[in-house]
């Protein structure tokens, strides 16, 4: 018996036993996935004293050759898979759970060096050729959810990556993209997750364009087609006649085809807004489409604000939603022009080929320039008409792309969500096509070497050295700084700064001037304001030093309004008109400093008896006008209080 043969019996009962303790430990836990120890341990056990340095068969190894006990072991591998897919059907779970153990052990035993690293890859590769699409499907999760482990190593162009890029294109070539959309986008998106950002084997770096042709029912066909109005014929032709430019946009630069676009789009623009709007009226929505595309304000708690709008509508995509290709038949068009998904589908692809034509502008074009510049190339690399997209052409690119935007938000289900998708779509497109036209330059920077980096830290070390400048706020902000930065004066030495009080005497002549100055241009209520002012103004000066004038003061007011009422009632009849100021004089003071008594008198006339009451003078009369003489009285006042002053005054 050779070495061989010796070897694979011994390796293919290691793999079995491996496989059939991972299926115990998995059923006994009952879990789908194995713990990565518990697959080390079983690897460490069977396959390790074989396989590895332990050598217990005493395999004759040459020094400087392969290992050939890897590829005995890959076989055996192989084998063991395909035995799996014999003994279980596809519609079996276990079967997909026995072959994710048994790949299991395949990826620890290569990363304990036991096989060649490419070989788990290999091995899923065989797997996914020889299962349905429904199978691919189920068993591309554990691609997925082992990506870290696949892909660790991984050196594009060569080993790993070619491995895997073989195997996601050749999905994507068994895969449909009406048919199987999600599954084309999981491949993509893990081909996208896998390489580095930079890699150039899914890059168009010349910028081409798939320029296969749409195929649409010829002039005949339509002509002859009795069901159809002259305007559906007219519509139809003009729908697909510019659908050449979406595969082809560089054709649009030639002879008058930028023309023939946008008599096209405004049709179909104007075409779609009617059927939103007659749908929108058919179900009672409040929005409104006008001519521009523009649109009222939408009602409150609507679909778009609901935050799990977006996990709502992409199980509605995975799980109703339909990709079809354009269907060209005539008959079709009117059905599918009421079909939402349709419209914003062709929206879409409107939004697309605008966005390229904007790139043709010439501010865009010195933009370009500007960031390749700032990017380090001196050229584009992508092939790119020599046109200049005028003025007039420009205004009515950005006319359509408002209005079509308008139109998608507008367009159910889930309008404003999918249109902020499409646009951050649009502008990572756009930063991708700089890439691209930049030459697809390297995001990772290289790093500095040992010379370049001293001499930075030379530069830098003065620099760092120096003592830190003063900060401008010495307690940290602006506001602290104003309230405890500067010195503070005490209480004392702010008191002792105020200005000094007027003597009374000086605020008495100096309102007695004023009321001279303006005795005739001034009004009685003005003057008597002035002098009543004043008297308040010297009351409150005595009172902090001399309050025992105060009584005297008011004492001698009291009495001269007294003989002014005494002398305004001849026969002492009558309500004193004075009382009037002494009520507004004593409104403000405390006059009751000094305590009056009232006394009655009777007198008769000969009409009949009236009684008078001698009331106080400081009791307020309601009704009466200032007079001259009120103001001849408060003067009066002022002069006699400066006497009492200028008296008692120490």
């Amino acid at each position: 018996m050779s070495k061989f043969v010796d070897f694979y019996r011994h390796a293919q009962k290691a793999v079995s036993e491996c496989i059939t303790s991972a299926a115990h430990c998995r059923q006994s836990t009952h879990t789908n996935a194995i713990p990565p120890s518990v697959i080390e341990s079983l690897i460490q056990t069977h396959i390790a004293p074989i396989g590895g340095s332990e050598n217990s068969l005493n395999v004759v190894l040459v020094e400087g050759k392969p290992d050939w006990r890897k590829g005995a072991l890959e076989l055996v591998f192989r084998r063991s898979l395909l035995n799996i897919m014999n003994q279980w059907p596809e519609a079996e779970k276990e079967r997909f759970y026995q072959l994710s153990d048994c790949l299991d052990i395949a990826l620890a035993s290569s990363e304990l060096d036991y096989l060649d690293t490419v070989i788990p890859l290999t091995l899923i590769e065989e797997l996914l050729d020889v299962h349905t699409i429904a199978g691919c499907e189920d068993f591309f999760n554990y691609v997925e959810k082992r990506k870290e482990q696949l892909i660790v190593s991984m050196v594009p162009g060569r080993g790993k990556g070619l491995v895997l890029l073989r195997m996601c294109n050749e999905m994507l070539r068994r895969l449909s993209q009406e048919k199987n959309t999600v599954f084309c986008g999981r491949i993509l998106m893990f081909l996208a997750n896998s390489l580095p950002l930079g890699e150039r084997s899914g890059v168009n770096l010349r910028g081409d364009f798939n320029n296969e042709p749409v195929h649409h029912d010829s002039e005949e066909d339509l002509e002859a087609d009795p069901t159809l109005t002259g305007e559906q014929k007219a519509f139809y032709r003009l729908f697909w006649s510019i659908r050449k430019y979406f595969s082809n946009p560089p054709s649009i630069f030639q002879n008058d085809n930028f023309a023939e676009l946008q008599m096209g789009a405004d049709a179909i623009l104007k075409r779609f807004q009617t059927i939103a709007s007659q749908e929108q009226a058919m179900s009672g929505d409040t929005d409104a489409i006008d001519a521009s595309g523009g649109k009222r304000k939408r009602m409150a708690g609507c679909m778009e604000d609901d935050p799990d709008a977006a996990e709502d509508m992409l199980k509605e995509i995975n799980q109703d939603y339909q990709f079809p290709r354009l269907l060209s038949s005539r008959k079709l068009l009117e059905l599918e022009m009421e079909d939402a998904r349709f419209r914003r589908n062709v929206i879409v692809q409107f939004l697309i080929l605008f966005q390229y034509l904007s790139g043709f502008t010439q501010s865009e074009k010195d933009n370009t320039q500007q960031l390749l510049a700032a990017r380090g190339a001196t050229k584009q690399s992508l092939a790119q008409p020599p046109f200049t997209l005028e003025e007039e052409q420009n205004q009515w690119v950005v006319d359509m792309q408002e209005s079509l935007l308008s139109l998608l938000r507008l367009t159910k289900p889930h309008g404003e969500l999918y249109t902020d998708i499409v646009l951050t779509i649009l502008r990572h497109e756009r930063n991708w096509i700089i890439w691209k036209a930049s030459g697809c330059p390297a995001f990772e920077k290289p790093p500095i070497d040992a010379a370049t980096l001293r001499k930075i830290w030379e530069s830098k070390k003065p620099r760092m050295m120096k003592p830190s400048p003063i900060y401008r706020f010495s307690y940290g902000n602006p506001e602290m700084t104003q309230l405890y930065g500067k010195t503070h004066r005490t209480l004392s030495e702010v008191m002792m700064s105020r200005r000094n009080l007027p003597k009374p005497i000086l605020v008495l002549d100096q309102a007695l001037e004023e009321l001279e100055t303006h005795s005739d241009d001034a009004s009685a209520i003005e003057r008597f304001n002035l002098a009543n002012g004043a008297l308040f103004q010297v009351t409150r000066l005595m009172s902090r030093t001399h309050a025992y004038l105060l009584p005297k003061v008011y004492l001698s007011k009291k009495e001269i309004y007294k003989s002014f009422w005494e002398s305004s009632t001849p026969g002492g009849g009558g309500t004193p008109a004075v009382a009037v100021a002494v009520a507004a004089t004593n409104t403000t003071n405390t006059t009751n400093i000094t305590n009056t008594t009232t006394t009655t008198t009777n007198t008769t006339t000969g009409e009949g008896e009236r009684m008078i009451e001698d009331k106080p003078v400081t009791e307020r009369v309601i009704g009466e006008p200032v007079t001259e003489r009120h103001v001849e009285a408060e003067i009066q006042v002022l002069k006699s209080t400066k006497e009492i002053i200028a008296k008692e005054w120490v």
